[in-house]
C-alpha cells in the first residue's frame, strides 16, 4: 500500500476508547462500538483535526455488550466535507481463498511496541503502521478472514484492503486467534444510500 493512502486511514482519539477509522471520498467510517464510551472522539487527516460527534453520524450503531450480532451492524459513519480520499468502496464481496491486507494504527509506548494494548496515559508514545495479511473463509454481509497477525481492541474500525480499494471494516474478533470479522462494503455502501441525514450521500457513493 502507497503512503498516500495510508494516509485516510487515522488513529481515533477517543480518551478512554481509541479505534482505528478511514475515509473513502468525503465519507468516515469506523466500528460503531469506538464510539459507544464517548460523546465525541477526534481524528487528524492532512494536518487537520477534525472533532466527530455521534449526533452528528450520518448513521451509527452498535451493539450492547462486547457480543457481536449479524442483524446490528456495528459501523459509524460521517460526511466529512473537505475531505477527498482516493480510497473506494469494493463493488462486490471478496470472494473465499482472496488474501486480503488490514490496514490498521495504533499507539504504542516507544521501545515497548510487543507489551499488548498500551497505556493512553504513556508519557512517550507514538502511532506506527501495522498492517496484517488476510484470508477469506467466509462472505455474506460480513467478511470472516483469519489474519497472519492477532489484532487487538484498538485495531477495531480498520479497513480491510486491495490497493486502494476498501472491502470492509473490522468490527469484531476472537480474542487471542487470528479470526476476524469485518462489515463488508457493499453492505455499508447500502446504509450511506439508505441514510436521510446525508442529501448528498447517494450521489456521492
Amino acid at each position: 500500500m502507497e503512503i498516500l493512502f495510508e494516509n485516510y486511514v487515522t488513529f481515533i482519539d477517543g480518551g478512554t476508547s481509541d479505534g482505528v477509522g478511514f475515509f473513502v471520498g468525503n465519507f468516515f467510517i469506523t466500528a460503531g462500538h469506538v464510539f459507544n464510551e464517548g460523546q465525541t472522539h477526534s481524528i487528524y487527516v492532512n494536518g487537520q483535526r477534525i472533532v466527530l460527534d455521534k449526533s452528528e453520524a450520518i448513521f451509527i450503531n452498535f451493539p450492547n455488550g462486547d457480543f457481536f450480532s449479524p442483524d446490528i451492524p456495528d459501523v459509524a459513519i460521517f460526511d466529512c466535507a473537505g475531505v477527498n480520499s482516493p480510497l473506494v468502496f469494493a463493488e462486490d464481496m471478496p470472494i473465499v481463498g482472496q488474501e486480503l491486507t488490514n490496514v490498521s494504527k495504533r499507539r504504542v509506548v516507544v521501545d515497548d511496541s510487543h507489551s499488548g494494548c498500551p497505556s493512553i496515559f504513556a508519557k512517550k508514545e507514538v502511532i506506527q503502521i501495522h498492517t496484517c495479511i488476510g484470508k477469506v473463509t467466509h462472505t455474506t454481509d460480513y467478511c470472516e478472514c483469519h489474519t497472519d497477525k492477532i489484532l487487538r481492541k484498538g485495531d477495531s474500525g480498520s479497513p480491510l484492503m486491495s490497493g486502494n480499494t476498501v472491502y470492509g471494516v473490522l468490527i469484531a474478533g476472537e480474542p487471542g486467534t487470528p479470526r476476524c470479522v469485518f462489515q463488508s462494503s457493499a453492505s455499508i455502501v447500502t446504509l450511506i444510500r439508505n441514510s436521510t441525514h446525508s442529501k448528498s450521500a447517494s450521489d456521492s457513493i
